[in-house]
């Protein structure tokens, strides 16, 4: 599942650019879990022999390796006791686990081989949330770190679904976004909301490409990840793109560097407006270069984490991409309607209607460039909002590439599926042809690239048709971004 930007507007938090390299002093502890034979459900053919070759591997890195394979709920929660008493006393705490897991309404659950679910009552005690893992990885740790090979597709669907009423096909896939406090480094197999492959190979591409780059010296997990995930693209064709969240509050790297090539003199200070200056030209650039770049220069900064959910939609294969009409016209900029709220980049954005606020909740222009999916502009038209538009004015002609888009309401998979969501775009921009695009009806960002970039003072965007919400029919988007190629 394709990752977007977090919010924007955050106050600069400057991370700490120590180093923490793996000595006697530091202790290290890990839970590692491989879940294969499951008896309830599809076994899995991987996740037993990626939890055997990690052991070995965190073993020689200095970690204190707790867990097993084929763990059923007792044997689990056993191993999640021991681990996190384990925690209290280390330095580093690293959980990694392979096998079935699942989401539900925004929790995600790891899946003992015993486990059988039949109604949503069950979920608790049946499965293990990771919830209960964050509780215990950050028991005492300064610096804890979590592998998630188990973006699978949900094992209990079927059964979740009709004692919840629900198509299972609204069950969102794979994991979702993980909330956690400072110090903690989470990585995906793949995009929260999407489904990671198994592979071919003894190992899971995920697993397999962590084996090969985890033990470089002097490696921060930063630019582990993105090594990590630039394999595990070429292997999947772009269908699996590793994701990442970081808020650790110092550079980690699993292997020291050599004593040879340490040095007494300190690297020199990066100011906060530096960090700041960077990320902003990464993102006027819009490219997957840019954002990695900027990830490799700054590993450790706020910004980091930014740049690198900007990365996983910029570095995936276009979702879709707008065909264009032979004729291109010229057309003038539309005027400034509806209502305009100023975004970044000095890119103001206008809707043409927008909904009433409700319970609290608003829903203008600028809950599409505010960084986060728990908010969106809803129109305000009767019926599904065909013939509404979103215009954003860019203050200047730049040259433009595309856009990035989180259709929907995409604060969970509920409000999503409750409300309509864009099915038909038709794209104006003030050079380029007129375009027809079409919206997969999925979660998550999505990124239209133009055949070639235009020329063009705004991008005109207008509702053909809607996936119809089951709830409501008012059409939302929770997130827009254009992507510049000047």
């Amino acid at each position: 599942m394709i990752r977007f930007p977090v919010v924007l507007a955050i106050v600069l938090w400057v991370l700490s650019a120590a180093i923490l390299p793996a000595t006697s002093a530091e202790r290290r502890v890990a839970l590692v879990v491989g879940n294969s034979a499951y008896e309830h459900t599809t076994p899995l053919r991987n996740p037993k022999s990626d939890a055997e070759a990690m052991s070995a591997r965190l073993e020689k890195l200095g970690f204190e390796v707790f867990g097993g394979t084929d763990l059923d709920r007792r044997k689990l929660v056993e191993s999640l006791i021991r681990f996190g008493r384990a925690a209290e006393q280390a330095d580093v705490a690293l959980f990694f686990y392979a096998g079935h897991g699942l989401q539900v309404d925004g929790q995600n659950y790891l899946v003992p081989v015993d486990a059988m679910v039949e109604f949503e009552a069950e979920i608790d005690i049946s499965l293990v949330s990771l919830a209960q893992v964050m509780q215990q990885l950050e028991r005492g740790s300064r610096t804890n770190l979590v592998f998630l090979d188990a973006c699978r597709d949900n094992p209990f669907a079927k059964e979740l679904a009709r004692s919840m009423n629900r198509a299972a096909v609204s069950l969102a896939k794979g994991l979702g976004r993980v909330q956690s406090g400072s110090g903690t480094f989470i990585a995906f197999a793949t995009q929260p909301d999407a489904v990671a492959s198994d592979g071919s190979g003894a190992n899971s591409p995920f697993t397999s490409a962590l084996l090969r780059h985890i033990d470089k010296p002097g490696q921060s997990i930063s630019d582990l990840m993105i090594e990590v995930r630039n394999e595990v693209m070429a292997e999947t064709g772009g269908k699996q793109v590793p994701w990442d969240s970081s808020s650790l509050t110092g550079r980690f790297s699993f292997a020291p560097e050599p004593a040879a090539a340490a040095t007494s003199q300190s690297a020199p200070a990066v100011s906060a407006s530096m960090e700041k200056e960077a990320y902003e030209q990464a993102v006027e650039v819009g490219s997957c270069g840019a954002y990695e770049a900027f990830r490799r220069r700054f590993p450790d900064s706020f910004y980091a984490e930014l740049a690198g959910e900007r990365a996983v939609a910029a570095c995936a294969a276009p979702q879709a991409v707008a065909r264009a009409e032979p004729v291109v016209a010229v057309r003038s900029a539309p005027a400034r309607s509806g209502v305009c709220q100023p975004g970044p980049f000095g890119v103001t954005y206008c809707a043409s209607s927008v909904l009433k606020s409700q319970k609290g909740n608003f829903y203008e222009p600028d809950k599409m460039f505010d960084g986060n999916r728990d908010t969106a502009w809803v129109e305000a038209e009767e019926g599904d909002g065909v013939g509404e538009t979103v215009t954003l004015h860019f203050g200047r002609q730049r040259k433009l590439a595309g856009f990035e888009i989180v259709n929907g309401y995409d604060k969970n998979q509920t409000i999503w599926s409750a409300n309509s969501r864009i099915r038909e775009l038709q794209v104006a921009t003030a050079t380029g042809p007129l375009l027809e695009v079409t919206l997969q009806d999925v979660r998550g960002a999505r990124r239209v690239d133009f055949d070639q970039p235009v020329d063009t003072g705004f991008l005109e965007l207008t509702i053909r048709s809607v996936y119809r919400g089951a709830k409501y029919r008012d059409t939302a988007v929770s997130e827009l971004y254009p992507v510049f190629a000047d």
